[in-house]
């Protein structure tokens, strides 16, 4: 190998920034010119770890070989070459070659440089033919590291690369303020800027997510886990029967406490079967009355229909009791359950927080106007389950044929008088009774917050997650007094944890002995009340009964299609069924609209006097 063209090699080429621990090793390994082997290319690619730069290299080499040279005339190595540790067997096959060739005579040799990729290998050359290299030279020469002094150089600019990046950004900005000084040292000043900057365009970031973070929150307040948990989206049954059965969802709530993220979250559920009407597409403001026409006849068109969507989601502030008396109003004219349901987020009611979350730009100021009536309205008049319109339909059926089987019945004639006050008087029960609202079964009375014990059952846990819920409520028996008629209502163990533990015993000053009876005892279902009568006479009146019973006295027995009917005196009838029927109900809330107030008088203005 003629080492001194490797040399020029060298010198042509970028010399590194520094001395490094591959040059050092280098050093070390070219003390014997021996031990040199020149690596093998093949179609100018990259092999056994060389480049095509290097294998212009031995191009040069190839032409050396016109005079073939000894160990001997091969001159010292002036300059550090990067070179491979020999094995043994390379030395004595660099030596074999050396010997041969210098016995060969000397070849007229062309111009031309032979093509680079076919160079052959030193081991496997006899005549300047192209040979494929043999396998045990490809195979040592596989694990030999570059022998090139480009590579030893292009090593040393590898691990200097970010040295020399930061120097030459250096000298760019020399080159156009001035020029660099020698005593002067740029590359830890350029660490430290670059350094810096990715400092401040990290917290610049981290500034904007924040702010972006912030403005999501406040566009769209997505309520916190549990927000979600109403029976109207997490039970299969309940969301089954309301897919079929027409039901009205009031949402309320004040300005960003999260009732349109809920309005999606039952849309989501219900898809094809449920519609969304919105204050805000109809321009109505919750500050103010202004708007309610347009949205109200919406609302009106929708429960009317009779095709799908069957389940009517109204999403409006309906803070005050007005407004909500108003909404049941119109699902009692067309005979849907109104459920009410209100977002559990942890700012729901927390002013300073609704206004950094609303769209509607309102200060603090305003939505704490908002949040007193809001807070009022929290508890409603009372909780029930509320039969759905098919289920009603039935139930009216069933009590319409019981009236006039009674009118037919001897037994019943003869006491005609309880009804009418007077002997021998017909009555018309189909018109003595007159219906109260929509069919329910009233579990606590609450006032809106005002009855005794209404908060703390408000605030149960099991009120809470069975509101909205669908169950079936077994009608056992029907009965009938000269004042109510109603459907008897037997609870389920699961359905007695809504009904309070003391409703008997509040019935005690109308009721004497009522509280001994057992719990659930006055779950009934009003279907009718005579004029002047108010429907929570329903309940004592199958109190009365009940104790009747309880204490063994048989009145007047008689079997008709239906079960057994039994008088106990005074006007009061009783029915067992034989078969108790089932009727699907909703567990919610009723609204009812204030009562008038009396009319203010006008102050006459005094009459002019002339003089």
């Amino acid at each position: 190998m003629d080492v001194e063209q490797s040399g020029e090699i060298i010198e042509g080429s970028d010399p590194p920034q520094q001395e490094t621990a591959i040059e050092k090793e280098v050093v070390s390994k070219m003390e014997s010119p021996a031990d040199v082997e020149e690596p093998a290319t093949t179609n100018g690619e990259q092999v056994n770890g060389l480049s095509e730069v290097e294998n212009g290299v031995g191009a040069e080499q190839a032409e050396t070989r016109e005079d073939p040279k000894t160990e001997e005339d091969v001159p010292k190595v002036d300059e550090p070459e990067e070179v491979p540790a020999a094995s043994p067997s390379d030395k004595e096959d660099l030596v074999a070659y050396a010997g041969k060739e210098a016995d060969q005579p000397e070849q007229h040799k062309p111009e031309e440089t032979p093509v680079i990729e076919n160079v052959p290998e030193p081991a496997a050359v006899q005549e300047p033919v192209e040979t494929p290299p043999p396998p045990k030279e490809e195979k040592v020469v596989e694990n030999v590291e570059v022998p090139s002094a480009n590579d030893a150089a292009g090593d040393a600019e590898k691990a200097g690369e970010p040295e020399k990046k930061e120097e030459s950004k250096v000298e760019e900005a020399l080159a156009a303020g001035g020029e660099k000084k020698e005593d002067e040292k740029p590359t830890d000043e350029v660490k430290e800027k670059p350094a810096a900057a990715e400092a401040e365009v990290t917290a610049a970031t981290a500034a904007e997510d924040v702010k972006t973070e912030v403005k999501e929150q406040e566009d769209d307040p997505t309520p916190a886990a549990g927000s979600l948990a109403f029976a109207i989206l997490d039970q299969d049954k309940t969301k089954d029967v309301l897919k079929t059965t027409r039901t009205l969802v009031v949402l309320r709530g004040l300005p960003g406490s999260g009732k349109s993220f809920l309005a999606r979250a039952i849309a989501d559920a219900y898809k094809d079967h449920g519609a969304i009407l919105s204050a805000d597409d109809h321009g109505v403001k919750p500050e103010g009355p202004d708007g309610y026409k347009a949205f109200d006849e919406a609302i009106v068109a929708k429960c009317g229909a009779s095709t799908s969507p069957v389940l009517v989601v109204v999403d409006d502030t309906n803070h005050t009791q007005d407004r909500l008396a108003h909404l049941g109003g119109i699902a009692k004219q067309h005979q849907l359950v109104a459920v009410f349901l209100e977002p559990r987020t942890e700012w729901s009611r927390d002013a300073a927080q609704l206004t950094k979350k609303t769209k509607r730009g309102l200060d603090q100021a305003k939505l704490e106007a908002m949040k007193k009536p809001h807070e009022e309205m929290s508890i409603p008049l009372y909780f029930g389950w509320f039969l759905f319109r098919t289920v009603q339909e039935k139930v009216g059926e069933m009590s319409m044929n019981f009236l006039k089987t009674l009118t037919t019945l001897e037994s019943f004639k003869k006491h005609l008088s309880d009804f009418s006050g007077k002997e021998g008087e017909e009555v018309d029960l189909e018109q003595f009774f007159k219906a109260k609202g929509i069919l329910h079964c009233t579990t606590k009375f609450t006032n809106y917050g005002k009855a005794e014990g209404a908060k703390e059952y408000t605030e149960k846990k099991v009120v809470q997650e069975w509101y909205s819920s669908v169950s079936d409520l077994s009608l056992s028996a029907l009965f009938i007094t000269p004042r109510t008629v109603g459907a008897r209502v037997s609870l389920t163990e699961a359905q007695l944890q809504l009904f309070p533990e003391d409703a008997e015993k509040e019935a005690e000053p109308v009721v004497p002995g009522a509280g001994a009876l057992p719990p659930g005892s006055r779950a009934h279902v009003t279907l009718g009340c005579a004029d002047g009568v108010q429907a929570v006479q329903t309940g004592y009146d199958l109190l009365q009964i009940l104790l009747l019973q309880k204490d063994g006295q048989q009145g007047e027995v008689e079997e008709i299609d239906p079960g057994t009917l039994t008088y106990y005196g005074e006007g009061r009838w009783y029915l067992a069924l034989k078969e108790p029927m089932s009727a699907t109900a909703c567990f919610s809330s009723y609204y009812k609209p204030k009562a008038p107030g009396p009319a203010k008088k006008e102050k006459k203005k005094p009459k002019c006097t002339i003089l």
